[in-house]
């Protein structure tokens, strides 16, 4: 009886700040579905926390509310949200949220926007919820203010691709065969053992995709010298994102849904 009445003289406001832990971040929209008439549940990649599911009471009602009549994919903002202390790794509650970046430049060309789609959908597949990883959100941030203004979008994306698969701890080797450490005869690419097999390896391992010599050079020349002096235009470019996208597909299970849209499978084939 006594703790019944201890809770009833909290009161509702104050109950609820004892229940939930309010947190402030910086975020990025990277999905978001509809929850029902008012509501919608956001994906939010976020500097300290990393990748947080929360629903948006409200989020969708154009009268007077706390938020934006509409929180849109890809922007960039300060949230706060409300996470309960016994499960924190649970669906958090948005309480705030302040839109800092929208980056109308992504919409302009249609390249620019399945590029930056892209990049969110692998980020949220490859991530684990409320694991912080600071640096690929700065380097996420970067990608997007990048493609803004970008007419060689293929470029920015395979950079991301080569810093998210660092940063999760699964950056590919392309230096030497990952079986026998040789750097001779590389012949194939294998997502499972993460990095290139020579031909001697190569008949004992059943996942793999053969790969040309120019691909492969063009790869180590994009990790050791980085995109902006890599010469050889999109076709470069192309045959890298290929590459890392097949790794990026075996790593989730299933190709990212708008890989087909940043470079159609056929040109894939054959890289």
């Amino acid at each position: 009886m006594r703790r019944n009445a201890a809770r009833r003289s909290l009161g509702p406001c104050l109950l609820y700040h004892v229940l939930m832990a309010l947190v402030r971040d910086e975020s990025i929209v990277l999905g978001r579905l509809d929850y029902s008439e008012t509501s919608q549940i956001l994906v939010l990649f976020t500097r300290e926390h990393g990748k947080v599911r929360a629903i948006a009471k409200g989020a969708k009602r154009s009268t007077k509310t706390r938020f934006a009549p509409a929180i849109d994919l890809l922007d960039i903002g300060t949230v706060v949200f409300g996470v309960r202390h016994e499960r924190a790794e649970g669906l958090a509650t948005l309480t705030d949220w302040k839109q800092t970046q929208a980056l109308p430049g992504l919409r302009q060309k249609l390249d620019r926007l399945n590029a930056a789609q892209y990049a969110a959908e692998i980020t949220v597949r490859l991530t684990e919820d409320w694991d912080p990883h600071s640096e690929l959100f700065d380097s996420l941030i970067g990608t997007l203010k990048t493609l803004e203004e970008s007419n060689e979008v293929l470029a920015e994306v395979v950079q991301f691709q080569l810093a998210l698969l660092d940063q999760v701890g699964s950056l590919p080797r392309f230096d030497a065969c990952v079986r026998c450490g040789s750097t001779s005869q590389l012949t194939h690419f294998s997502a499972f053992e993460g990095g290139l097999i020579c031909r001697n390896c190569e008949a004992a391992q059943v996942e793999k995709w053969e790969i040309g010599p120019a691909t492969i050079e063009t790869l180590k020349r994009i990790i050791h010298a980085g995109i902006s002096k890599l010469s050889g235009g999109s076709v470069s470019y192309s045959a890298a994102f290929a590459v890392l996208n097949y790794c990026i597909s075996h790593m989730i299970g299933m190709e990212p849904r708008l890989a087909d849209v940043v470079l159609p499978n056929l040109l894939r084939r054959g890289i």
